[in-house]
C-alpha cells in the first residue's frame, strides 16, 4: 500500500507539474519572443517543457510521499499538499526568474512605446506607381529574437523633389540602444539597407520630438550603398494606444 500511495502522489504530481510548465510556458516563450515559425512554439512547450515538468513534478512527488510517515487518507491528503506546494513554489520561483531576465519592451509614463517614422526613397531606387508589401517593405532590427516588421502607410506615400516619402511605425519590443530599420526595395531583392537609430534603450520624453535625417551607408550584405541610391530615414517614438 505504501508503494501504491507514493506512485499515486507521484504520478498526480507530475500531471500539476505538466500543466504549470505549459500554463508558464505559453507566457513565458511569448515574452522571450519564441518564433512560432513552422509550430516551432508549440512544439518547444508540449514536447520539451511540458515533458520535464512532468519529470520534475514526478521526483518531486515520489520523494514527498516516500519521506512521509503519515498513514491513511489524512497522511496521503498531507503528502499530496506538500508535493503540489513544492511544485507550485518551484514554478513560481523559476518563472519569477525568466520574467525579472527577460528584456521587456520600454514604457513611458506606464505606456508601451512605438517607434513613429517617415523614410526618404531616393528616385535613383524606382518605385511603382502604387508600392506595396511585395516592393517595399522595412523591419526594426534589435536582434535575430527581436526582428519585427513595420507597418508601412503605402496611401500616404508622398512625392516631393523626386523623393518618395513613406510614413510608418513599429513597436518597441526591446531595451536595447542597438536598433536599426531594415528597409528594402523591389530592386534590391534581400541586399536591403541598414538605417541605424540613434534612440536610447529606454526613451525619454524628448524622444517624442522629431529626429533628424539619418542615411543608411551599409546593406545586409555589409557592402557599402552608393550615395545615389541612401535610403534616409527620421523617427521620433509615440505612446501605443
Amino acid at each position: 500500500m505504501r508503494a501504491l500511495r507514493a506512485i499515486l502522489i507521484a504520478l498526480l504530481t507530475a500531471v500539476a507539474g505538466a500543466i504549470l510548465s505549459v500554463v508558464a510556458s505559453l507566457y513565458l516563450t511569448e515574452l522571450y519572443h519564441v518564433s512560432n515559425f513552422e509550430g516551432g512554439r508549440g512544439m518547444l512547450i508540449f514536447f520539451a517543457l511540458a515533458p520535464l515538468g512532468l519529470i520534475v513534478g514526478f521526483i518531486i512527488g515520489l520523494v514527498v510521499a516516500l519521506r512521509s510517515r503519515g498513514t491513511g487518507f489524512g497522511g496521503f491528503a498531507k503528502a499530496q499538499g506538500i508535493a503540489l506546494g513544492i511544485a507550485i513554489g518551484l514554478a513560481a520561483v523559476v518563472s519569477g526568474i525568466l520574467y525579472l531576465a527577460a528584456d521587456h519592451p520600454p514604457k513611458l509614463d506606464g505606456k508601451t512605446l512605438a517607434l513613429e517614422f517617415e523614410l526618404k526613397i531616393p528616385p535613383t531606387l524606382k518605385l511603382p506607381a502604387q508600392p506595396g508589401e511585395q516592393t517595399l517593405h522595412a523591419s526594426l532590427y534589435a536582434n535575430n529574437r527581436h526582428n519585427r516588421y513595420a507597418l508601412l502607410d503605402y496611401d500616404k506615400i508622398v512625392a516631393r523633389d523626386g523623393y518618395f516619402f513613406v510614413p510608418g511605425n513599429a513597436s518597441l519590443l526591446s531595451q536595447t540602444s542597438n536598433r536599426d530599420l531594415f528597409v528594402s526595395t523591389e530592386g534590391e531583392g534581400s541586399a536591403g539597407q541598414f538605417i541605424k537609430l540613434k534612440l536610447r534603450a529606454k526613451p525619454r520624453k524628448e524622444d517624442e520630438a522629431w529626429s533628424d535625417w539619418i542615411t543608411a551607408t551599409e546593406r545586409t550584405d555589409l557592402s557599402p550603398v552608393p550615395e545615389a541610391e541612401r535610403i534616409a530615414a527620421r523617427y521620433r517614438v509615440q505612446p501605443e494606444e
